[in-house]
């Protein structure tokens, strides 16, 4: 007569421990993945948003003959879009750009500028910032927009960008559409004059 032997047998601690670091690896390679591509899916948002608002600037210099003021942005770009975008992370930290000095946040800039013809608002950039590394280093430090610091960081378009600077300082975006910061970097309070770099945030 035969017995039958009670063959099951569990996992040992080493076992288990083994697949729990196992899974714990894979898991972080596919966050890490996932977030990467998150990024990158909100910067080619940002970079469709940047040619929306050029498209606008460009229109109301066609019915105006020179840029929008820094005072009337928010009303010209309202009459050419549907709807003024905003950044999906506005006013939040977008990148470091390198080191945390050097970072920027989440928003549009835009600034107009004398041209070298003395025409007041002749000239003009809009400029975003983006969260993937790659995306900072393989377009916004390449975009020939100078050799400041929101050149290096900051995706800039526009009319002579390397003269202009719509440099995003960290901690510095308030409001909807206000001045935050002026060309040289430096925090305001309010609107200085109508050549300060005004902030978009599309409500």
């Amino acid at each position: 007569m035969f017995t039958l032997k009670n063959s099951t047998r569990g996992f040992t601690l080493i076992e288990l421990l083994v697949v729990i670091t196992i899974i714990g690896i894979l898991a972080t390679g596919a966050t890490a993945t996932y977030t990467s591509q998150i990024q990158k899916a909100r910067d080619t948002t940002r970079i469709n948003d940047v040619k929306a608002l050029q498209g606008g600037i460009e229109q109301s210099y066609q019915d105006i003959s020179e840029y929008p003021r820094g005072s009337t942005l928010q009303v010209e770009l309202a009459k050419y879009l549907g709807k003024i975008p905003t950044d999906s992370k506005y006013a939040q930290p977008c990148n470091d750009g390198g080191t945390a000095e050097n970072g920027t946040d989440c928003a549009y800039a835009y600034i107009a500028w004398p041209d070298n013809n003395g025409i007041l608002y002749g000239e003009y950039e809009v400029s975003t910032a983006f969260e993937n590394l790659g995306n900072v280093q393989n377009k916004a430090a390449t975009d020939w927009g100078g050799a400041t610091l929101s050149a290096l960081v900051r995706l800039e378009s526009g009319l002579d960008v390397a003269n202009n600077s719509t440099l995003v300082a960290k901690d510095s975006i308030t409001g909807t559409t206000k001045w935050v910061v002026n060309a040289a970097g430096t925090a305001l309070a309010a609107a200085a004059d109508d050549t300060s770099v005004v902030i978009i945030n599309g409500q």
